[in-house]
């Protein structure tokens, strides 16, 4: 789809994800691997969006069709046809799409950046109406990141250098760059085209470009270092998402959310979770997942794509894509998944299994039991060791519950199969047929005694063991 703005005069974003990531040693590009549940350039796309109001950008490389395929979804993609620095990048715009005002360049592997912070730099830029306006960061180890060179005078920035340029044997600047950039458009463009590949690595450097752009420059300070940090391996990758994690805690504990363990408990940002929920440790919630008030999840949950209303209870078991109303309870070692509506005040034993199913309200599903492709009515109790048989070989087929049924313990039920409201089936029954309202369904085979079997086995067995004990016996 074109380039088309939310605002006719505002921001216009370019987020450079053309780099080859060859640090990652990785088969997968590095703009695709994955952070806090969703790909490495999406964080910058994201915080792009989210501060201009627009669709970004996204200079991608010819070599990574899997990245532009993915950046699509979220920005207009345009190639960077050989990788000649990130100066390069953005030269790779097309012309039609150069917007003559503010244009925000960030980088897709710089995904701590805050959309507040972005939001500061371009207040300032357009308050002190700059050419350019960059973010500096001046963190404890300034190691990889270009350095910031100020007039001595004026304090005004009028270089950067790439940490492998600096001059030998002169002490380096502390303050960094943190690759973030506003820009006013009819400046930046015609200074790209007087870039020069004068560097050891004999690339064309945006930073070069603060040296050559006609106009003031402008600098706003990050107040917190992590903003600039890059992922060029997996090591900076997992620093990163172990920044988010404790970004993504930090904001639920300050909303009234109770985290008992921070460090064994993981949330990717995204999730929700109500006022005074409970997340015990080792628990994982991933995805879409929106928890309720009042919840109480874990300890050793996990739960991805799940929404669930509020007082819901969930012990040491596995969730993804399912729906819980209010009130529901989950005990341990159980598995629900996708497709799967537990209604209100439903119960779920250990060691349970549910798939593709609707449970009524006030349903009981006890221990080891398997419940698949089902629609089970209210204050239905299923006993312990039931399975709905619901698949053939060929295809799978419905179990229909009525309200008010009670399943006996180990009951198989195989579909297709409907059983009506308040009927009984004893236990150890196998149903293969519905069975009406009202009804008793008992399927078992005649139970038959035989007398002194196990007498008559035990004497069959010594007198065997003792014909086989005397072959090759010589001492007697």
């Amino acid at each position: 789809m074109p380039y088309t703005p939310a605002v006719a005069d505002g921001p216009r974003a370019v987020v450079l994800a053309a780099g080859q990531g060859t640090r990652m040693r990785s088969r997968l590009p590095k703009m695709l691997h994955p952070l806090a549940g969703r790909p490495l350039v999406l964080h910058a796309l994201s915080t792009a969006a989210q501060v201009t109001g627009a669709r970004p950008l996204a200079v991608v490389s010819p070599d990574q069709p899997e990245v532009k395929a993915a950046v699509e979804k979220h920005a207009d993609a345009v190639e960077q046809p050989q990788p000649r620095g990130t100066g390069d990048a953005l030269r790779s715009v097309p012309r039609e799409l150069r917007a003559q005002g503010t244009v925000v360049v960030l980088s897709g592997d710089v995904p701590l950046l805050r959309a507040s912070t972005l939001q500061t730099l371009l207040d300032h830029h357009h308050a002190t109406q700059a050419a350019c306006t960059l973010l500096t960061v001046t963190p404890r180890d300034p190691h990889g990141l270009g350095r910031i060179v100020r007039d001595p005078r004026t304090r005004r920035v009028t270089a950067i250098v790439e940490e492998r340029d600096l001059p030998p044997g002169q002490p380096a600047p502390e303050e960094c760059n943190a690759g973030v950039y506003a820009f006013r458009g009819a400046d930046l463009w015609p200074a790209l085209d007087r870039l020069a590949p004068d560097n050891a690595q004999g690339e064309f450097y945006l930073t070069d470009v603060v040296a050559l752009i006609d106009g003031p420059v402008e600098s706003v300070e990050a107040a917190d270092p992590a903003e600039a940090m890059g992922v060029n391996d997996r090591v900076q990758l997992a620093a990163a998402a172990a920044e988010i994690r404790r970004r993504t805690l930090e904001s639920l504990m300050l909303g009234g959310v109770t985290v008992e363990d921070p460090a064994t408990t993981y949330v990717e940002p995204q999730v929700r979770v109500g006022r005074d929920s409970t997340l015990r440790p080792l628990t994982v919630l991933s995805g879409d997942t929106v928890l309720g008030e009042e919840c109480v999840v874990g300890p050793m949950a996990s739960l991805s794509d799940v929404r669930a209303g509020d007082r819901v209870s969930i012990g040491a078991a596995t969730l993804e894509g399912c729906d819980l109303a209010d009130d529901v309870r989950i005990g341990a070692y159980v598995r629900v998944r996708p497709g799967t509506r537990l209604e209100r005040g439903a119960y779920l034993g250990t060691h349970a299994e549910v798939k593709n199913s609707r449970i009524g309200a006030g349903s009981r599903i006890s221990h080891f039991s398997a419940v698949l492709d089902s629609d089970v009515g209210e204050n239905v109790n299923i006993g312990a060791g039931t399975v709905t048989c619901n698949y053939d070989g060929v295809a799978k087929h419905e179990t229909v519950i009525g309200d008010g049924v009670f399943v006996g313990t180990d009951s198989i039920l195989v579909a297709p199969l409907r059983i009506g409201e308040g009927a009984y089936v004893a236990a150890g029954s196998v149903i293969t047929r519905d069975v009406p309202a009202g009804a008793l369904a008992v399927e078992r085979s005649e139970q038959r005694n035989v007398e002194g079997w196990a007498e008559r086995r035990r004497r069959r067995a010594g007198n065997e063991a003792g014909e086989y004990s005397n072959v090759g016996d010589t001492s007697s």
